[in-house]
């Protein structure tokens, strides 16, 4: 029942004119269940020595349009089960993410649905984008079905009900502003009014709150896609933050958008995003993205991405569990470019739209590493990775598997590496393979992997997380791993002070588990006074060996661990039925503070029913596996450096 409109899961909807002005979450059938409750975290400062182009400028930013992970179009879900659902890997590079798709209004026929003119982002997107300190927006389309004038309704002084609502909304369900895509000839007496609101709405919005108004009609209301910033229609930027320039960008009118924002006082790389359509056009837009990034001269403006999707989307077979293999190397292409490796980005063929090319060629693509500067929110401790992705074949707990079944679940996504995948081989053989395996974890759904063939002297290092750590003495780091025998694994440190020599710290054996895991322990106190400013690993072998080197958990903690408090008032709300599905509705009090997610399980035997930061989650199960009145549920909250509390259980008596 994943994709479909069901009545007894909750889906996400759209929101019409009606449904705005009356909004109220408690009004809003579904409501609570679409909350992020992960705050933004900070993003630390640049620190060009461990870029992978030291470079390139940290100004420009990035814009990524593109529709949520669910493979239903129109029906939106925070989680369930499949593994081959969009996700994204690489929030490194981004400043925005924002949703495209577009949401059925609630009620709605569902063979001919009205969509509503806003819909949010999926919530399980903006928790992932805000762990990587990136702002999440909603989506503004018009034209809907509906008269535009019942959006434009204002009080006799003036304001504006919607104003009220869309504020109140984004503050609700946890996200930082809109994406306003009004793609319609608007009279011109309502285009002033459109202004108005927007600017109202920007005025009144908290701090952190942004709009960002794309290339569509001029400030009479004529739809004229401009391509660039210019007088005409700068008067949006009264009423937003930052301007989407539509696609078909051209020298001159880049070179316009730059002055324009100068003129206004505005800096081109906080206004002006550029945009590059990929969901047309592939890997080879029509329009070379070096306009905005002419090698050896500095950006013109920022950057804006519509639809980063097609790499899933155009992929062979893209739909079948088993073939996402594909679909992970077109993404890492697209982001770390064609040698998927950020240090080595930079297109293969020329940019030549003349020649008829494949769209889906990725040599044609500089990859967007190559001109965006990576970020990084690892700032403080404690940091801890188990490079979920968040999905998975199956769970793991402490290395245990704890479930089996695809599931996916963007919200409890780790921080993934800073470099996907930066690597280098010492000796004659060739560098080890680095990427994600879901066969195999220590927490969550899937490990990272490094395989291949190793020779006497030969060794692999792999560069993964940009940091700014300040070891004052009591920290300590941790690495866990599985599949060590026989070759010889490091972690390494690089610091501020030195960014170019790692200090490695033996990582191989260690304290070991049942189920083959080994973690090694390190305190940091040798290096009190400085600061971490990168994390790798080294791979080497003193004899011939196939190595598969599994890393389950990467753990940088400070001082003594203390477990979270029990969850409080862990209840079963409802129980649902679907057919043969159950749907079991939990909810809990949400700890203020020292809670990074809970974990749901059935309390016999420990099995893993899901995983979230809300107060509410609902646990679908299939047929054979439904628990029944009498069984115990447990939940227990799991503290950012990945301690456990107690559990609170309760008991299923529908």
């Amino acid at each position: 029942m994943d994709d479909d409109r069901s009545a007894v899961r909750p889906f996400m909807h759209g929101y019409d004119a009606a449904a705005i002005k009356t909004w109220s979450p408690g009004t809003d059938r579904w409501a609570r269940h679409f909350r992020s409750r992960v705050p933004p975290a900070p993003r630390i400062a640049p620190f060009p020595a461990t870029q992978a182009h030291p470079d390139l400028a940290t100004g420009p930013q990035l814009m990524n349009l593109t529709y949520d992970y669910d493979d239903a179009f129109f029906t939106a879900r925070k989680y369930g089960a499949g593994f081959a659902r969009r996700l994204l890997r690489f929030w490194q590079y981004s400043d925005f993410y924002g949703s495209w798709h577009g949401l059925p209004v609630d009620g709605s026929p569902a063979d001919d649905p009205a969509h509503g003119l806003v819909n949010l982002p999926n919530p399980a997107y903006t928790d992932a984008a805000h762990r990587n300190g990136v702002r999440s927006l909603g989506c503004w389309f018009w034209p809907r079905s509906g008269d535009f004038e019942e959006y434009l309704e204002q009080r006799a002084d003036g304001s504006f009900p919607v104003v009220d609502k869309l504020i109140e909304m984004a503050a609700y369900f946890g996200f930082d502003g809109y994406f306003i895509n009004h793609e319609a000839e608007t009279p011109p007496g309502q285009a002033a009014r459109l202004h108005d609101l927007l600017r109202s709405l920007r005025e009144r919005a908290p701090e952190g709150f942004h709009l960002q108004w794309y290339d569509t009609i001029t400030p009479d209301g004529h739809l004229d896609y401009v391509n660039h910033l210019n007088t005409a229609n700068a008067p949006w930027l009264d009423a937003a933050d930052s301007f989407f320039a539509n696609y078909w960008m051209t020298p001159e009118g880049v070179e316009t958008s730059v002055a324009t924002a100068l003129k206004l006082g505005r800096d081109p790389y906080a206004t002006v995003f550029h945009g590059t359509e990929n969901e047309q056009f592939g890997f080879d837009p029509e329009y070379d993205p070096r306009l905005l990034f002419p090698p050896g001269e500095p950006a013109r403006t920022s950057w804006a991405l519509f639809g980063s999707h097609f790499v899933k989307e155009l992929a062979p077979h893209h739909a079948d569990p088993d073939a996402q293999g594909e679909v992970f190397r077109r993404e890492r292409r697209y982001w770390s470019g064609p040698h998927e490796d950020p240090t080595r980005s930079g297109r293969l063929l020329p940019h030549d739209r003349e020649t008829p090319r494949d769209r889906d060629d990725h040599r044609a693509w500089d990859g967007v590493a190559h001109h965006i500067t990576e970020r990084s929110v690892i700032g403080s401790f404690p940091f801890v990775t188990r490079f979920n992705t968040g999905h998975g074949r199956a769970f793991f707990l402490g290395g245990r598997r704890a479930a089996d079944g695809d599931w996916h679940n963007a919200s409890v996504q780790d921080v993934l590496p800073t470099w996907q995948f930066w690597t280098r081989a010492e000796g004659a053989g060739a560098a080890l393979s680095v990427g994600f395996d879901h066969e195999l974890a220590y927490d969550g759904g899937s490990s990272l992997l490094l395989s291949g063939e190793l020779g006497p002297g030969d060794a692999t290092t792999v560069r993964l997380y940009k940091t700014a750590l300040d070891v004052t003495g009591p920290e300590r780091l941790a690495l866990t791993a599985h599949g060590t025998d026989g070759v010889c694994l490091e972690v390494g440190l690089l610091f501020q002070d030195a960014p170019s020599d790692f200090t490695w710290l033996a990582a191989g054996s260690g304290s070991s588990s049942e189920a083959g895991w080994h973690t090694a322990t390190h305190g940091l106190a040798p290096f009190r006074g400085r600061t971490i400013a990168a994390v790798g690993l080294r791979v080497s072998a003193a004899r011939p060996t196939r190595c598969a080197v599994r890393v389950g958990e990467l753990a940088l903690v400070d001082g003594e661990l203390e477990s979270p408090a029990p969850p409080q008032d862990f209840t079963v709300d409802e129980v649902r039925t679907e057919g043969e599905t159950t749907h079991v509705f939990l909810s809990w009090r949400l700890a203020e503070h020292g809670v990074r997610h809970y974990d749901v399980l059935r309390d016999d035997d420990g099995s893993w029913l899901g995983r979230i930061y809300d107060d509410v989650y609902v646990v679908s199960l299939p047929p054979g596996a439904a628990p029944g009145p009498g069984t115990r549920l447990r939940l227990v909250a799991v503290a950012p450096d990945g301690t456990r509390s107690a559990p609170a259980t309760t008991e299923i008596t529908h």
